[in-house]
């Protein structure tokens, strides 16, 4: 690189746009990117009424601000555990406390409820630490792609700061442990049903008991409010007191419950629960959620009995309209009803019930509908609104693909989701739904609708390419396998194990990737000559190739090599036989595609001048497509890497400044810091490559890398 110029940036000047010159005449300005994060405070607000706990906030925050830990003293944070049964107020309490502790924590605070990530039981750690280092400044494509690097990552992020973590519904230490931020000045307040003997010393442990009589009644006074209050039959407040057994979530139902009717003596709603009561033979508490329900309009009873069917831990207003089958404004309103009868929570952008308000709202389901067709009927309309969204998703953001099951046409009375005009609206779309979306491929295989479990399945493949949520992708697309076999369908038979594959090998599960690139090739080839049966067909080679491909880099990182030439002349041989069969069929991208591929072990396999030529190969075949700019780059990008291995440095360093060009045109933080490292192996002079290091190394710190990328 001595024939070029460069310029350095020192002192505290700033970059606001970066100007480039190739040739005279020619000038490129990229507008700068602001590197600036500012602490994220993503906790939710206190209860509208709170009583009592005086001595366990007292507690708590002595014990939070007790004695300085010095700058950099230990790593190990605070810990703080408050256990007991659903409903008693232990979120209450932490979200309280936390308010008045937020001032100490000026990094940021962060609720995290672990029942929102559970699957059959186990939270996905990956996907909390995923969201927790997001909003610590880390952009997704510096994000590390495996769980035991994303907790490193997180160590890293965190050392020293003061962060305040509320963990809500941990069942055992193992889940809380790779939450702990890496800072002796940060506070984890840690919620759950039992104390957590095994998460080890925390500095205080407290086991929450149901009020008191007193601040029981002092509770439902708030809600009743003072004049009705001083008004009311003592005897029947007394009993209305005892009916709510000490838990808040039961006095939060009754007093929306009183509430709601102004005119309803204290004694008439006694009068009501007791009967619930004692004709039901249920709990006390169950009782309250009854009179509740028996207070709904008939519109609010249904989607009520229905909201439980919702894939995920929430609802949004769009899934509640299809399934309760009305309009969005008819639906909002029947949502309003149930915030205001205290048998629904917003909080986190949707609608949630309560634990014990979901199993009775089953319970009633069940009680209502007891041959299940109410509750059949709303899966199948969310189910349908579920897959026409997520693939109207799927093609803002992959483009036109090959799918196996085609779009469906709108869900009548219910509109379309907003997905926005680009990628990345669509993206963040899929993200926030990601819950309900992933379930929903569960739910389908559970009513024996097959081609909606793999059509959701495949619209969420770029989802998962993009945000690989290894969990919920490796549970869902297992479940589509078993569904595409099913319903026998050849084509969703060969997709599935392909998508299944992927996330297998990429955590490391190669024999059970390699069980289904196997069965994915020997279905593969009982498809027929046509256009999309060859594709398919090639697809399933292709996988199979970078599963070799994979392995083989896995080998040579452990210091196989012998095993890892096998696997790569796995791939070079699966990846040709795979191009000879887009070729054939006419299919110039996903010829072009494979070439890429075999660049891309030719490169991994260190054999440089087979990787020069393919790669430079691999560029002209996207350079003559339309909209494959982006891999064009990647592909210049690979060829500069290929020819500097061949010292030829003068050919490699145009390609670079391509690339670093896409990049930043791009906005990618990632691909700039890479080609930057790239750059200071090519540059003659040791102060050049001191500055691209630098650079590589401040756009790390900026977004969330931890180390420089290899790749």
């Amino acid at each position: 690189m001595s024939e070029q110029t460069h310029n350095a940036v020192g002192g505290r000047a700033r970059v606001e746009n970066l100007v480039q010159a190739g040739h005279i005449g020619t000038v490129n300005v990229h507008q700068a990117r602001a590197l600036v994060h500012l602490p994220s405070f993503a906790f939710p607000p206190g209860k509208a009424h709170f009583v009592d706990r005086a001595e366990e906030q007292r507690r708590i925050i002595a014990t939070a601000t007790a004695t300085a830990v010095p700058e950099g003293d230990g790593t190990r944070p605070r810990i703080l555990t408050v256990s007991g049964m659903g409903g008693i107020g232990k979120t209450a309490l932490c979200v309280q406390v936390g308010h008045q502790l937020l001032g100490h924590y000026p990094d940021g605070a962060h609720y995290l409820d672990l029942d929102d990530e559970r699957r059959d039981g186990v939270p996905d750690l990956a996907a909390v630490l995923t969201d927790l280092l997001r909003s610590l400044g880390v952009e997704q494509e510096w994000l590390h792609g495996d769980f035991r690097s994303l907790v490193r990552q997180f160590w890293d992020r965190t050392r020293g700061k003061r962060l305040l973590l509320v963990v809500e519904n941990a069942r055992s230490a193992a889940e809380v442990e790779p939450l702990l931020p890496a800072s002796a000045r940060s506070l984890v307040l840690v919620t759950s049903h039992g104390p957590l003997y095994d998460l080890g010393a925390a500095a205080y442990e407290l086991a929450l008991s149901p009020l008191g009589t007193a601040h029981t009644a002092e509770l439902l006074r708030l809600f009743f409010g003072e004049q009705r209050w001083a008004a009311a039959d003592p005897e029947a407040l007394h009993a209305l007191t005892a009916l709510c057994g000490g838990l808040p979530k039961a006095v939060e139902v009754a007093g929306q419950l009183a509430r709601k009717h102004p005119h309803r003596s204290p004694a008439g709603l006694v009068e009501r629960l007791t009967a619930d009561l004692h004709e039901r033979g249920s709990a006390p508490v169950e009782a309250v959620w009854d009179t509740a329900y028996a207070e709904l309009d008939a519109e609010a009873a249904r989607l009520y009995r229905l909201l439980p069917e919702c894939p995920g831990p929430f609802a949004v207003l769009p899934t509640a309209a299809a399934l309760l089958g009305r309009d969005l404004l008819d639906t909002e309103d029947a949502l309003a009803e149930l915030l205001a009868a205290g048998l629904l929570d917003h909080r986190s952008g949707g609608y949630r019930q309560h634990a014990l308000v979901r199993g009775h709202a089953r319970r009633t389901a069940r009680a209502t509908d007891p041959d299940g067709a109410e509750r059949a009927a709303a899966r199948a309309r969310l189910l349908h609104w579920l897959r026409r969204q997520t693939a109207r998703a799927d093609l803002l953001t992959a483009g036109a693909r090959a799918t196996v099951h085609g779009e469906l046409p709108p869900l009548p009375g219910i509109p379309d989701a907003d997905l926005g005009t680009t990628k990345a609206g669509a993206l963040h779309w899929l993200e926030a739904n990601r819950h309900a979306l992933y379930g929903a491929v569960g739910l389908a295989h559970d009513d024996d609708r097959d081609e909606d479990a793999v059509a959701i399945a495949e619209s969420l493949w770029t989802h998962f390419l993009d945000h690989p949520r290894y969990a919920d992708a490796t549970s869902a697309f297992r479940t589509a396998v078993v569904a595409a076999d099913r319903g026998g369908n050849l084509l969703a038979r060969v997709r599935t194990r392909g998508m299944l594959a992927r996330p297998l090998w990429e955590q490391g599960c190669f024999a059970e990737a390699a069980a289904a690139t196997e069965q994915a090739c020997a279905l593969a080839e009982l498809l027929d000559d046509s256009y999309e049966h060859r594709r398919m067909a090639g697809s399933a080679i292709d996988f199979r190739g970078q599963l070799a491909l994979a392995r083989g880099e896995s080998a040579l990182a452990h210091g196989d090599r012998t095993a890892a030439l096998a696997d790569f002349a796995a791939a070079r041989a699966d990846f040709t036989t795979a191009r000879g069969i887009q070729l054939g069929i006419g299919n110039a991208y996903g010829a072009a595609l494979q070439t890429y591929q075999l660049a891309k072990t030719a490169a991994a396999a260190a054999d440089h001048p087979a990787a020069a030529e393919l790669f430079a190969a691999a560029r002209a075949e996207f350079t003559a497509l339309p909209g494959r700019a982006r891999m064009a780059a990647r592909t210049a990008f690979g060829l500069a890497r290929a020819l500097r291995h061949l010292d030829r440095h003068q050919e490699a360093e145009p390609l670079l400044a391509e690339a670093l060009a896409a990049a930043a045109a791009r906005g990618s933080s990632h691909d700039e810091a890479r080609i930057s490292t790239e750059c200071a192996e090519l540059a003659d002079r040791p102060e050049d490559a001191a500055r691209h290091r630098a650079r590589a190394a401040e756009l790390r710190a900026a977004h969330g890398g931890t180390a420089p990328d290899g790749d």
